[in-house]
């Protein structure tokens, strides 16, 4: 009986021997960076929850947060959330993992980890090279204190990384990590814990019965009344997404393409000797006034500006309608000017012309700016351009004196003007490249012929008689342009008038090849992050 009971005392010695190395081996197995499940791998998130230690809900806004400050050149936030990491050191294992995922952009290194171990009672906060200096160690750990370890405190694992990283974009878009003591936007503090209500992902309620939108707002927190003028107030990680950036990126394209069909483009300098292809008067640019690139530098500057201000001063939602509605009031702005500045200098120009050249160089003027006098009427350039309008009339119409016996002269109707043209005149009448008016003087019957030339048209000063009747017939490739080499083709011109043909030759631009990578910035497309590296930046708390 004796070694009975000494044989089951070795047993349960042994039994528990076992168990002790087995729960040691366990916590001493390795575990490394490469087991951390990487979340741009499986659906192109931000949250790494392998052991569900944030709501899948709580992920979900997450995941549209932290898109829309990535999104925004801001900050590239990975959330990770583990039960154990084995015996790694956690600030160890947080600066091998962002360095193995290379969080935050290549160019910018603008990547932020945020890792909670629940066994090890640990947060930690690893920061990009790039980041450093907005993000501090101590912002870092002032945010994990104040805002994430009392919720991880109270197993409020959601509330702690939703309101860490609300405080991120605060610190980013105000310059204060402390969201809920900004001025002018007083927001209080949830405390109760999130449960999964909406089946969309984007709405949490708390037992309180406060909702978590997507918007950026927090629980109970308040929204401040709307500035003058209209603009909504929104949270900071949300108040240029991605439909005003691309908006901001349509109006850059637009602004080009106006600026060059108000104004005209620059027009070559033709070199001694070079066979150049003619250019038609509907190509020729505005004389008075050509902005270019410096004019759509004080656009963009002038509208970025305006919309800086709203986001930053006034806590503005600067959407895609507001930001057209700036770009449009600051070309209004800036059309009106350049019409002050062309009125002045065309008056200055055209002080000592004839009335002739005066009225050619002023219709010019008017081609170029019709279309803006529909798009930016008010408030006075309609009225510009129909004084214009009227002004050339006048330039045209009004009776010329005659130049040998000073008495009025009388223009002839269109018929009876054919009388006074040649075969060559009648044919630009009828290709409507000119229209020509002949004044006649019944005193001593003499004849004043004016050429007033369309502006619209396609034709173009022949080489061999100088009539407005030369135009491009027929264009022939005779080289394909590739990806690696430039074509070329001819374009031949024939004279409707004198039948003079030539043919100029011209270049095929080299085929652009799109790059097959996708970018970085959209949340929905990206795979990866951004190249980034940490220099060991950051900070850890304990609960």
């Amino acid at each position: 009986m004796k070694y009975q009971q000494l044989f089951l005392k070795s047993v349960l010695l042994a039994l528990l021997a076992a168990f002790s190395l087995s729960c040691n081996n366990s916590k001493q197995q390795k575990f490394t960076v490469t087991d951390v499940p990487d979340p741009k791998q499986s659906g192109g998130g931000y949250v790494s929850n392998p052991d569900h230690l944030i709501s899948d809900s709580a992920v979900n806004v997450l995941n549209a947060q932290l898109a829309e400050l990535d999104n925004a050149g801001k900050v590239q936030i990975a959330i990770v959330a583990l039960h154990s990491i084995g015996a790694n050191e956690s600030r160890d294992f947080a600066h091998q993992l962002f360095n193995h995922w290379k969080l935050g952009r290549k160019e910018t290194n603008n990547g932020l980890l945020m890792l909670m171990v629940e066994d090890d009672h640990k947060l930690v906060f690893e920061t990009g090279v790039g980041i450093e200096a907005d993000m501090p160690d101590i912002i870092c750990f002032r945010i994990q204190q104040e805002y994430m370890i009392p919720r991880i405190k109270e197993h409020n694992n959601d509330i702690a990384f939703i309101d860490g990283a609300h405080a991120v974009s605060s610190l980013f878009y105000n310059g204060n990590y402390a969201f809920d003591n900004l001025p002018d936007a007083p927001a209080q503090q949830t405390d109760a814990s999130l449960l999964a209500t909406d089946t969309s992902g984007t709405r949490l309620t708390t037992d309180q019965g406060l909702e978590y939108v997507k918007t950026g707002h927090l629980p109970g927190e308040e929204q401040p009344p709307a500035a003058a003028a209209g603009f909504s107030l929104a949270s900071p990680d949300n108040r240029m997404g991605d439909f005003s950036f691309w908006t901001i990126i349509a109006c850059l394209v637009i602004s080009a393409l106006m600026m060059r069909f108000f104004f005209g483009k620059k027009i070559k300098a033709k070199k001694a000797g070079a066979d150049v292809e003619p250019v038609s008067v509907r190509s020729l640019p505005n004389e008075f006034l050509r902005p270019r690139w410096f004019g759509l530098l004080l656009i963009h500057l002038a509208a970025l500006s305006v919309m800086g201000y709203l986001v930053v001063k006034k806590y503005a939602d600067v959407g895609v309608m507001k930001t057209l509605l700036i770009y449009y009031i600051v070309w209004v702005v800036f059309m009106h000017v350049a019409i002050l500045i062309i009125a002045l200098r065309a008056a200055i120009a055209l002080k000592a012309v004839n009335r002739h050249e005066k009225w050619l160089r002023l219709e010019m003027l008017r081609r170029s700016l019709h279309p803006a006098g529909y798009i930016f009427p008010l408030p006075f350039l309609l009225f510009y351009l129909r004084w214009l309008k009227s002004h050339l009339n006048h330039l045209r119409n009004d009776p010329y004196d005659c130049q040998h016996c000073s008495k009025p002269m009388h223009k002839l109707d269109e018929k009876a003007d054919d009388h006074y043209l040649d075969k060559a005149q009648v044919l630009e009448e009828r290709l409507e490249s000119v229209d020509y008016d002949v004044w006649r003087c019944d005193a001593c019957d003499t004849q004043l012929v004016l050429n007033y030339t369309n502006m619209q048209t396609t034709y173009t000063d022949c080489p061999s008689c100088a009539h407005k009747t030369y135009q491009c017939q027929k264009t022939k490739t005779q080289k394909k342009a590739t990806t690696y080499t430039a074509g070329w083709g001819v374009r031949t011109y024939v004279c409707a008038a004198c039948a003079y043909t030539h043919d100029y030759t011209f270049e095929i631009p080299k085929i652009s090849t799109s790059s097959s990578s996708s970018s970085n910035s959209s949340f929905s497309s990206s795979s990866d992050w951004g190249g980034g590296s940490s220099g060991g930046g950051g900070a850890s708390s304990s609960w």
